[in-house]
Order: C-alpha cells, then sequence, then structure tokens
C-alpha cells in the first residue's frame, strides 16, 4: 500500500521571504484605516494596561506609606491624636480612593480598547479570508479539464480551506498579536527607563540570555514541527484509504495487519508529538527563570544599597513593586515572539502555495475577439484534429468528422479509443494539438468559452448531482427558469413520474451525488436539467449504461425527444442504443475506421461488424442460421 499522501501538501516552513510577506499584505491594503485603528487600540491598551504599575507606585508611596503621617503616627503612639495627623490621615484617604478609581478606569479603558481592536483584527481578517477563497475558487473555475486532471482534488480542497486559514491565522491576528507584544515591550522600556533607568538596565540584563534560548529552541521546535505535519499526513492519508477500502479489508480479513499498521502510525506521531511537548516544557521555564532572575536581581540591588547605605539611589518600596510587575509583563511577550516567528514560516509556506497556484496561467484561455454566438445552426466540423493528453501518446490522430444541422450521429469503439476525448474537444475543456473544430464555420477557439459551453448540452456516464433538491439540480443555478418550465422539462424526459412519488417532490433532497437516487433516476434527472438549459447541439456519452430494461426504454425514449430538431452526438459502447442513428462512425486507436448506417456497417463485416459480434454473440449466431437455411 503506497503512502497516499504529498509533500507539497504538508505544514512545512519556509524561510522568510519579502516578496511573499508584500504580497500578503496587499491583501490587507483595502483595510488599511481599520489596522491602523487596530494597532492604535493596541498602543493604548498597552499604555493603559501598564501605567497601573506606575500609580500603584504613587499608592504605595504617596498615600499608604506616607513620610510624614508614619512620622506623626509614631510621635503620637499611645497618646491622641493631633489635628495634622487626623488631617494628613484624611488626606491619603481621599487620595488613596481617588487613585483606586483611576486605577479602575484605567483597567476599564484598557478592556475597552482590546475589545474593539479583537473585533477590528477579526473583521479584517475574515473579510481578508473571504477575499482570498473567492479568489482561489473563481482561479479553480476557470482552469482546464489538464490542470484538474495534474492536481487531486484534495491537494486544491486543501489550498482553500487549510492554507488560506493558517494566513489569516498567522498573517493578520498573528501580525497584530506581534505588534501587540512588541508595543509592549517598548511601553514598558519607557515607563522603566523613566523612572529609574539604572533598575531598567538590570532587568534588561538577562534579555540576551532569553534570546539565545529562544534561537536554539526554534531550531528544535521547527524541526519536530515539520515531522510532526509529516507523521500526521501518513497517518491521515492511510486512514482515509483504508476506510475508503474496508469492503475489501473486510472481504479479505485484513483487519489486524491494517490495525497494526495503522497503531504503528499514530505511535510515530505520538512520540514526535512528546519531543515536540518536551521543547516547550524547557523553553518556556528557562524564560520564566530569567524573568524571575531579573526580579531577584532588582530586590538584590536595592535590599543591598539599603543596608550598605540607607538609600537605593531613589527607589522605593514602590518602585521595587513596580519594576516587579514591569519585570514580570516585559518578560511574557519576548517568551511568545519564538513561538510567533514559527507560525509566521509555517504561513510563508501557506502562502507559497497558494500563490503557485494563483500564478499558474489557464491554458485554455478566450481569444482576444472572442464570438458571443446567438444560437448555433449545428453545423460541427473536425478537420485532421490531432490530440494527446501527454506530448507523443495520441489519442486522436487525423479526425476527418463533417456533421451536418440536425444530423444524429453514433461514435462507438472500444475503451480507449478516444470517443470521450471527441467531446472534450468539442466543448474545448482541452485545445487540438494539430488541425481545428468548427461549429457553424467558427473555430471553437474562437468563440467565448462560456458561450460555447451553454450552447452545448453533455449527458455523461457517470451523472453528477449536487447535494440539494431535485430543482435546485434542475436549474443549476439559473434562476430564470421557472418552476412550470423545471416541471416540463421532468416530465418530457419521463422524470416527473419518479419526481412526483419522492417525500416532497421537487423539493426532495437528492444526497451528496445524488446517492439517494438510482442510477437511471439520476440520468434521467441529467436529461431534465440538460433540457432545461436548452443546448443547440446534444451530446451523449454512455448515457444508457448500468440501468435494468425497464428504465433503460424510459431513457431511450427520453434521448429520442431530446435528439429532435438539433444536432446530436451520441458515443456508446452498447450498440443497441445507436442502431437508429443517422450515421455510426466506428473508432479504433483514436482513428475513424468505419462510417455508415446500422445495416451498412454489418453488411461491410469490418470492425462494427465484429464489435456487434461480440456484444450479440447469440443473437447473431440464431440470425446467420436462418439466413442460411
Amino acid at each position: 500500500m503506497s503512502e497516499g499522501y504529498h509533500i507539497e501538501d504538508e505544514a512545512q516552513q519556509r524561510a522568510y521571504d519579502r516578496h511573499l510577506m508584500r504580497r500578503l499584505l496587499g491583501y490587507l491594503r483595502a483595510y488599511r484605516p481599520a489596522m491602523v485603528a487596530a494597532v492604535a487600540l493596541l498602543l493604548g491598551a498597552s499604555v493603559l494596561a501598564n501605567l497601573a504599575p506606575y500609580l500603584n507606585k504613587v499608592v504605595l508611596d504617596n498615600y499608604i506609606g506616607n513620610p510624614q503621617r508614619i512620622a506623626l503616627q509614631e510621635q503620637a503612639a499611645g497618646a491622641a491624636a493631633s489635628p495634622a495627623l487626623e488631617g494628613l490621615i484624611a488626606h491619603d484617604r481621599h487620595g488613596l480612593g481617588a487613585m483606586i478609581l483611576i486605577i479602575a478606569c484605567l483597567m476599564l479603558g484598557e478592556t475597552l480598547a482590546r475589545y474593539l481592536q479583537n473585533v477590528i483584527v477579526a473583521y479584517v481578517g475574515q473579510k481578508t479570508m473571504l477575499t482570498m477563497r473567492l479568489q482561489i475558487f473563481e482561479h479553480l473555475q476557470r482552469m482546464s479539464l489538464r490542470f484538474l486532471d495534474r492536481n487531486p482534488i484534495g491537494r486544491l480542497m486543501t489550498r482553500v480551506t487549510n492554507d488560506v486559514e493558517k494566513i489569516q491565522e498567522t498573517i493578520v491576528a498573528g501580525m497584530v498579536q506581534v505588534v501587540s507584544d512588541l508595543l509592549t515591550v517598548f511601553v514598558i522600556l519607557a515607563f522603566m527607563l523613566w523612572v529609574n533607568w539604572q533598575l531598567a538596565l538590570i532587568i534588561m540584563t538577562t534579555v540576551p540570555f532569553v534570546f539565545v534560548t529562544g534561537f536554539v529552541f526554534r531550531r528544535y521546535a521547527r524541526r519536530s514541527y515539520i515531522e510532526i505535519r509529516k507523521r500526521l499526513a501518513r497517518m491521515n492519508a492511510y486512514a482515509q484509504e483504508m476506510v475508503s477500502g474496508m469492503r475489501i479489508v473486510q472481504m479479505f480479513t485484513a483487519e489486524e495487519p491494517t490495525y497494526e499498521e495503522y497503531r504503528k502510525r499514530n505511535q510515530d506521531h505520538r512520540d514526535e508529538w512528546f519531543r515536540q511537548v518536551r521543547n516547550y516544557a524547557v523553553y518556556f521555564p528557562v524564560v520564566d527563570f530569567l524573568g524571575m532572575l531579573a526580579i531577584g536581581l532588582i530586590v538584590l540591588y536595592i535590599g543591598d544599597r539599603f543596608l550598605r547605605f540607607g538609600d537605593a539611589v531613589g527607589a522605593s518600596v514602590g518602585t521595587l513593586f513596580a519594576y516587579i510587575q514591569w519585570a514580570e509583563r516585559f518578560y511574557s511577550p519576548i517568551r511568545t515572539i519564538a513561538d510567533r516567528y514559527n507560525l509566521l514560516l509555517e504561513a510563508m509556506a501557506s502562502s507559497e502555495r497558494i500563490f503557485e497556484l494563483l500564478d499558474t496561467e489557464e491554458d485554455i484561455q478566450n481569444a482576444p475577439d472572442a464570438i458571443v454566438p446567438d444560437r448555433f445552426e449545428g453545423r460541427v466540423e473536425f478537420k485532421d484534429v490531432w490530440f494527446a493528453y501527454e506530448p507523443g501518446q495520441w489519442i486522436l490522430k487525423g479526425i476527418n468528422l463533417s456533421i451536418a444541422p440536425g444530423e444524429r450521429i453514433a461514435i462507438v469503439g472500444h475503451t480507449g479509443a478516444g470517443k470521450t476525448t471527441i467531446i472534450n474537444l468539442l466543448s474545448r475543456f482541452y485545445d487540438v494539438q494539430r488541425g481545428s473544430i468548427t461549429i457553424d464555420g467558427v473555430d471553437v477557439r474562437q468563440y467565448e468559452k462560456t458561450a460555447l459551453r451553454r450552447r452545448i448540452g453533455t449527458v455523461l456516464q457517470d451523472v453528477f448531482l449536487f447535494s440539494g433538491s431535485i430543482e435546485q439540480n434542475i436549474r443549476l443555478g439559473n434562476e430564470d427558469l421557472t418552476m412550470e418550465r423545471v416541471r416540463e422539462c421532468a416530465a418530457y424526459v419521463n422524470a416527473a413520474r419518479f419526481i412526483e412519488k419522492m417525500p416532497g417532490g421537487y423539493a426532495y433532497d437528492v444526497g451528496e451525488r445524488g446517492n439517494n437516487l438510482s442510477t437511471g433516476q439520476r440520468q434521467l434527472l441529467a436529461f431534465a436539467r440538460t433540457l432545461a438549459h436548452e443546448p443547440q447541439i446534444l451530446v451523449l456519452d454512455e448515457a444508457t449504461s448500468s440501468v435494468d430494461t425497464e428504465t433503460e426504454a424510459l431513457i431511450q425514449d427520453a434521448i429520442r425527444k431530446l435528439m429532435q430538431g438539433g444536432t446530436s452526438i451520441v458515443i456508446a459502447h452498447r450498440l443497441s442504443t445507436v442502431q437508429n442513428a443517422d450515421r455510426i462512425v466506428v473508432m479504433h486507436h483514436g482513428e475513424i475506421r468505419e462510417t455508415g448506417t446500422h445495416r451498412e456497417l454489418l453488411e461491410q463485416r469490418g470492425l462494427y461488424h465484429r464489435l456487434y459480434q461480440l456484444q450479440y454473440k447469440n443473437q447473431f449466431d440464431a440470425s446467420e442460421s436462418r439466413r442460411s437455411s
């Protein structure tokens, strides 16, 4: 069993790229005033939050520890309080109450500022994510089938979902958080230098060791993070593959080895995760220790100055208290910067994958003067058409075919003969490498793509229905269709009889990919959808395969009705479905080998005769016996 995952889909990290960052920030350009407001609110919140320790210093030094009041209280010990002492006590009480009120207002202001900042950042982040996802989805809608063939759907969905969300979390919210951390560091540093620059320098003595610790942590954490994502990708891919193929697993009783393999992969992921936990378990305590060491150095410095000289260069109990608070707040954002840097590098990898997708040019583009036809007459011509999905491996080789307006053409042949490729080229899902395909004398490459495909109705062998109601699947986004027209189309192709028996009728939910309907019901619904969009050229690809006899009769009747009046191309393996065509084209190894009616081709006793003989050997033998007798 293969690994089943793609290395480029794993959450890897990439070196910081200035060009990528500039391009990412381009999505924020439309919200520049909001981002400026968010940064201003962050700055205001940081100032308000870190002004509180200074006010606490004032409270301790000027009110709770007022030297004059303390001296008078010592003098009046054991005696009645003097009017001066009572005045100082009243003054300190009023001042303490006022300071508490001011601190409460600061806390309220900080809370309001952070609330508004979070709302703004969330708004900008969601708008940015919406814009990026719509841009990617619109780009995917323009890409050709060749692009979708070469890029697994799961990988493209990862771009739209996980990668965009990772960028939103890191570039918008993460970037604002980094700005918040930096503002907090600078605001605290400014307060500390303003109050007492000697104590500020003491606190900063351990900062270099914090950065060294962060540098070492980044190396180990980045390596472990990438390994975790690899092992998680292997584990998830294996689980998805095994659950999808559970019928085969149970059929061959392979549950035990399958479980054992999944257990090993899960264990590998767990072990690497624990290694990452140990990295964090070492990093954060080390940074906390360095922060506490800075506080200890301040206490040691102030205590030593008091013991030796009786003063601490203007430092007081309030100053010591304020610097302890500032030190705790100073090291907290520094501690998280290393981890945020890892997330930034991860976002670089996601952005590189997204921009690589967006920079992939459409290989099927409209001509500069693309034609938008009013209606097709229905004359189709293939002129020396050569086509290959891979260079040098020709699927079609010199195809020449003319289809008159209103003619019903059937194309038959073995699997791999190139029948379905003709449909893809006609609707211009691929472009021919040589030759040309014209409709009404105009090369399909000259038509506007949407206008071309709107006038060609295609019913594929594997009918694709979308989750939603029957009505929604017939409309397929066309709100101009009236409900009456929807019912008419369903009745015309024999779909109304089963629709009206469903709970809710046309409001019945068909389920994912139409799994609540049978194969025949899905095909009839596809006929109704095609008819509702009024195509001028009808293409049916194996439209009657894998159904019972009764349903096939309904489908054949629907096909007969659909093919009335317009140009029709029917592709089929089952020759019983094409015997009434005006002309049958027999393909073999990418070439047209025979052309004619059903009877003419049988009389030629060529390739069509052999195909017919293989499919209807018993009836053919009986017919030959009657003829010879």
